[in-house]
């Protein structure tokens, strides 16, 4: 039998530690919640419609409610969205306002899958009430710089809050205004009501393999091209292979070859390579058990993406994936498209088939259904 005064020590040492555990937690929560609001961008604060008239206040979507947007974490249903990737190509201060990639993910908590399609640059796609067709990597600049004309009329319709895009600092209402005559045309094209947007810059590709330690892949040609005024040096060898963040981002962009056409990449090429990437990494960040680790990704993550998604949406969505998601849980649905200059057009009855399977609320593994590409 301990003594009383044993007891009381022992009492006193437990509530101790809980103190500690406690004040931790709540530093922890607190860094976290600091982190995630680097990330806010409001793509409803637009200043254009999606016929790019200019207006005071006229969103695409409802207002999102102030309340989701606290840093809270109110519980949401465990439903099914959809999800627009925009990388943007913006590199060091270079301000390319092109989309170099554009995936669409439909996000199923029920079952931790993860679908994602890749649409080419050049597909052909209808803005708006416009009657002339156009590539959809313009569509994010058409509405930006129809933002920046109408302010430029109006100065009184930006509201002061900037978004930093790589090294540059440009209104938000610039960057909404271009995320949502995006999003509405990718709604249409592809016929799915999409929640979320997220832009990326090209930095989080590089800092997060290099995090990781670098991904393993089974480079299937070689790939070289240089652009000395773009900052662009490829020059990759065929075979399996350990890249770091630079070899791993030139591997997801390569596109131009300085051989000749026959080397060239084709959109569909780069869609398949970027979903295999990003299954990569979600396989290497999801073994971590390690909270240092953790922290340093999200440092990296909140520094190089701007999202719309709710803190309380992100953290919720953190908690139910982390150490459920792996490569496996990453579907590729091939984009079935075909070149016809100056344009990709899809192919049917394929394009149909391939959107029934991207919609569709399954477990999403059947057989062949992982990431397009070869991993070691």
């Amino acid at each position: 039998m301990l003594s009383n005064g044993v007891w009381t020590l022992v009492k006193r040492i437990v509530l101790a530690a809980a103190g500690v555990v406690a004040i931790v937690a709540a530093i922890l929560v607190y860094v976290v919640d600091r982190k995630l609001d680097q990330m806010e961008l409001d793509t409803h604060n637009v200043i254009i419609d999606e016929n790019e008239t200019p207006a005071v206040e006229r969103p695409i979507r409802p207002t999102m409610d102030p309340a989701s947007t606290d840093g809270g974490t109110q519980e949401e249903d465990p439903e099914d969205f959809y999800v627009l990737l925009i990388g943007l190509d913006s590199r060091d201060n270079l301000f390319m306002l092109n989309t170099d990639s554009l995936i669409v993910a439909h996000v199923i908590p029920q079952t931790y899958t993860v679908k994602m399609i890749s649409v080419p640059r050049d597909q052909k796609v209808f803005v708006g009430d416009r009657q002339e067709p156009e590539k959809i990597n313009g569509v994010f600049a058409r509405g930006y710089q129809a933002a920046v004309r109408a302010a430029r009329d109006n100065p009184d319709l930006l509201s002061g809050r900037k978004v930093k895009l790589g090294g540059v600092t440009v209104s938000e209402e610039y960057v909404s205004s271009g995320i949502a005559l995006l999003r509405s045309t990718m709604e249409r094209h592809l016929g799915v009501p999409i929640a979320h947007s997220f832009l990326i810059h090209f930095n989080s590709v590089i800092e997060l393999v290099d995090e990781v330690g670098g991904i393993e892949v089974n480079v299937e040609r070689s790939m070289h091209y240089t652009d000395e005024f773009g900052g662009t040096s490829i020059h990759l060898e065929k075979g399996l292979q350990t890249l770091d963040g630079v070899n791993a981002l030139n591997y997801m962009r390569h596109r131009l070859d300085d051989r000749g056409p026959a080397y060239e990449s084709s959109d569909f090429d780069r869609g398949r390579r970027q979903q295999l990437v990003i299954s990569l990494l979600a396989d290497k960040i999801t073994d971590w058990n390690s909270l240092p680790k953790a922290l340093g990704l999200l440092d990296i993550i909140t520094s190089n993406v701007k999202t719309d998604m709710s803190r309380g949406k992100m953290v919720s969505l953190l908690a139910d994936f982390y150490g459920n998601l792996t490569k496996e849980s990453i579907v590729s649905i091939p984009y079935p498209g075909e070149w016809k200059s100056p344009f990709v057009e899809i192919i049917e009855p394929d394009f149909r088939m391939a959107m029934e399977r991207f919609r569709a609320v399954d477990d999403g593994r059947e057989e062949g259904a992982g990431a397009a590409g070869t991993a070691g």
